[in-house]
């Protein structure tokens, strides 16, 4: 592979001028890994390049963006703001590549919701790439806040998706109870079943034990016992 500042070359695949490239970006597997860039041509030619790693990506798309940057017309480059170009091109937050917003990773679906000033950044590097126009990009998914999908809302100008988070279970949560409880006399109490008002029975805890049930050691006598 071979980058300069004016060509792409990756044998045997491709050797083109950086402005003859539209935009590009990455297929992922199912396990967030790339499987090969996509370079789309402005005469909307695609080519595939497989087996790149993670550093080759990087380099590929700063140089890219690098570029497009020094393309513009000077009169339509944004006013430098020093805390908008504080983060690298390369990566979008520490330890996650740029090339992770381009394809939807489900195994990233509980990623932290991004700060702001990450994700405009990352947004603006995004149209970079050739994704001005947001109603010809797909939908983010539902309950899903990978990279990919938080900057797909962000280009949709949609609000993000909240983080999901794990209330905690009590042991009294767990506990199930079998049965309603009442004494209604000395040694006489009322079972009634809490999911259905018209089954009850009457047990006596005085000699002979007993219940209306008309079983010997039945659960309603035992629920009265263990309150």
């Amino acid at each position: 592979m071979k980058i300069t500042s004016k060509m792409l070359t990756i044998s045997p695949y491709i050797s083109v001028a950086w402005k003859e490239i539209s935009s590009l970006h990455t297929k992922m597997d199912d396990f967030g890994q790339p499987l090969a860039l996509v370079i789309t041509l402005r005469n909307l030619t695609q080519v595939e390049v497989p087996h790149l790693d993670t550093l080759a990506l990087d380099e590929i798309f700063h140089a890219f963006s690098r570029h497009t940057e020094q393309d513009k017309p000077e009169e339509s480059k944004p006013p430098e703001n020093p805390l908008q170009f504080s983060l690298p091109l390369k990566q979008i937050s520490p330890g996650i590549p740029i090339h992770a917003a381009t394809a939807h990773n489900p195994q990233q679906a509980n990623f932290p919701i991004l700060p702001p000033e990450v994700l405009e950044k990352v947004t603006q590097i995004a149209k970079i790439f050739g994704l001005e126009d947001s109603s010809l990009l797909p939908k983010a998914e539902p309950h899903c806040n990978c990279v990919h999908c938080q900057i797909i809302r962000s280009l949709h100008g949609d609000a993000p998706e909240p983080t999901l988070t794990e209330e905690p279970i009590s042991l009294e949560d767990l506990s199930f109870r079998s049965w309603d409880i009442k004494q209604s006399a000395d040694k006489l109490y009322t079972v009634t079943n809490p999911l259905d008002a018209n089954e009850h029975y009457t047990v006596f805890l005085g000699d002979p034990l007993g219940c209306t049930c008309g079983h010997k050691n039945c659960e309603h006598i035992r629920a009265v016992l263990s309150t």
